[in-house]
């Protein structure tokens, strides 16, 4: 097993590097919609792998989403693209590894899969304010959950990042960089449907959510 260290060190890695990509140059629209001005683009990743950008406003005030997305505990409660998830360990106060489980997507067409992924919280200055930032990737935890039938999805880098927006106080941008190799066996047809659909279901998650909150 990894120490607290040497984990930190491998999520601070994949951190760094999902905010290189997101930031970087060569995405595609895969699919938008109007009625929530929500954007999904793609790129191939340096191991050909398609990863996913996803973009939507959300109508509730940047520190509230913040917080919500940072109870790795209660997202089951809203998101609905997740039916487990769950703290397995605090590295810090910045650093944690936690254990998810998908709802099946398509139609079950994707079966559920699950992921042991190791995240980071952190802020960095934007051009409008404060920007939260979660990012990281999967780590080999051994004391991890083993769910029977259930395969084991590895995350690349990635991140969602919460952005102020000028002049709204109560609006934010919400970015999810996807990067996922769902394993086992599955057509890459129904992959390139099943990924952009969990990005919207996901921004329709914090839509209802961001409602309810007021």
């Amino acid at each position: 097993m990894s120490t607290n260290a040497e984990y930190i060190k491998e999520i601070d890695e994949a951190y760094e590097l999902a905010l290189e990509l997101v930031k970087s140059d060569g995405w595609k629209k895969e699919k938008y919609e109007k009625e929530t001005d929500t954007l999904v683009e793609l790129k191939k990743n340096d191991k050909g792998r398609k990863i996913y950008r996803g973009k939507s406003k959300i109508n509730i005030a940047p520190k509230k989403l913040t917080e919500i997305l940072k109870n790795t505990d209660t997202v089951t409660e809203w998101n609905k693209t997740l039916s487990d998830a769950r703290t397995l360990l605090k590295l810090d106060d910045k650093h944690q590894i936690t254990y998810q489980i998908t709802q099946s997507e398509a139609g079950g067409l994707v079966s559920s899969r699950d992921f042991v992924y190791g995240s980071k919280f952190d802020f960095m200055d934007g051009a409008t304010g404060e920007i939260f930032v979660m990012g990281g990737k999967s780590v080999d935890y051994p004391d991890a959950p083993k769910a029977a039938k259930i395969v084991r999805a590895i995350n690349g880098p990635g991140c969602q990042m919460v952005i102020p927006i000028e002049g709204e106080d109560n609006q934010c941008e919400v970015i999810w960089l996807m990067d996922c190799d769902f394993k086992g066996w599955m057509p890459s047809n129904i992959l390139d449907i099943a990924m952009p659909v969990a990005q919207t279901t996901f921004f329709d998650s914090l839509r209802k959510v961001a409602a309810k909150s007021g």
